[in-house]
C-alpha cells in the first residue's frame, strides 16, 4: 500500500519528477500528477491515493519567483504559503527541517490565475514580502492540513521577477488542462517572453529532474514504514 504522496502537476512536471525517479526504490511512495490550480483538488487519482490513508506528502513542481535578484533554476522550500486575502498557513516544521539546510526557505503565495507581468510580480512581492508565486499551494495545504497529513512543498524557480511572461491567462481549462491553441496565441503574441517562458521552464525542468531523488531521500526517514 502506497502511504506517502509525491504530489506533482500533470504533464511537463510530473514526467520530468518521474524521469528524476524512475531508478529510485520508493517503497510506500506513490507519485500523483495533478490537475492544474485550484482544480488540483478534483484530481480523481488523488482522491484515490487519499483514500490510502497516506502519511505524509510532497508536493514537487516549478513556481514563478517575484523578485528582480531570483535566479532560474534555483530550488526552494516553502516555509508559508500564503492567498490573496493575506491569509497565512505555515508548512510542517519536522520536515522542514530536513529539508531548509539543504535549500532556501521562502515565503509563497498562491494566486488564482497565472501571474505574467513583471509589474505584478513585484506588486505581490511589496505588499505580501512573498518571493514566490504558484497556483496550487494553498488549497493542497488546507486540505492536507484538514485531514492531519503533514506536507511539504519544494519548488523550482522557472521565471525571475524582472520579466514578463505571455498572457496565459486562457491558457489553461477550468480543469487545470493546458489548452493549445490559446497557448500558441499566447506565445506568437509576445515570441520573446515566450522564448524566455520556454528557456526558463526547460532549466527549471532539469533541475527539477535532478533534486528529486534526494528530496524524497530527504523525507524518507521521516515516513512510518508502510503497513502490512
Amino acid at each position: 500500500m502506497n502511504r506517502q504522496l509525491v504530489l506533482v502537476p500533470q504533464g511537463a512536471e510530473y514526467r520530468a519528477v518521474q524521469r528524476g525517479l524512475r531508478r529510485q526504490r520508493l517503497h510506500g511512495w506513490q507519485v500523483v500528477p495533478l490537475r492544474a490550480g485550484a482544480a488540483a483538488l478534483s484530481t480523481p487519482v488523488l482522491s484515490a491515493a487519499l483514500a490510502n490513508g497516506p502519511t505524509v506528502a510532497v508536493v514537487l513542481g516549478v513556481c514563478g519567483g517575484l523578485q528582480s535578484q531570483d535566479q532560474v533554476g534555483e530550488v526552494v522550500v516553502y516555509r508559508t504559503c500564503q492567498d490573496e486575502a493575506g491569509a497565512i498557513d505555515s508548512l510542517d516544521g519536522s520536515l522542514l527541517a530536513r529539508l531548509g539546510d539543504r535549500w532556501r526557505l521562502v515565503k509563497a503565495i498562491t494566486t488564482q490565475g497565472v501571474t505574467c507581468k513583471a509589474r505584478e510580480k513585484q506588486s505581490l512581492a511589496r505588499q505580501w514580502g512573498v518571493e514566490v508565486v504558484d497556483m496550487e499551494g494553498v488549497p493542497l495545504l488546507r486540505h492536507f492540513q484538514g485531514l492531519g497529513i503533514p506536507v511539504a512543498m519544494v519548488r523550482v524557480i522557472s521565471d525571475g521577477g524582472d520579466r514578463d511572461l505571455p498572457d496565459l491567462t486562457h491558457a489553461v481549462d477550468p480543469l487545470g488542462n493546458l489548452r493549445p491553441w490559446p497557448l500558441m496565441v499566447a506565445m506568437l503574441r509576445n515570441p520573446l517572453a515566450a522564448a524566455y517562458l520556454v528557456q526558463g521552464s526547460l532549466r527549471a525542468l532539469a533541475v527539477l529532474e535532478a533534486i528529486a531523488p534526494e528530496v524524497v531521500r530527504c523525507l524518507v526517514d521521516a515516513t512510518p514504514a508502510p503497513l502490512p
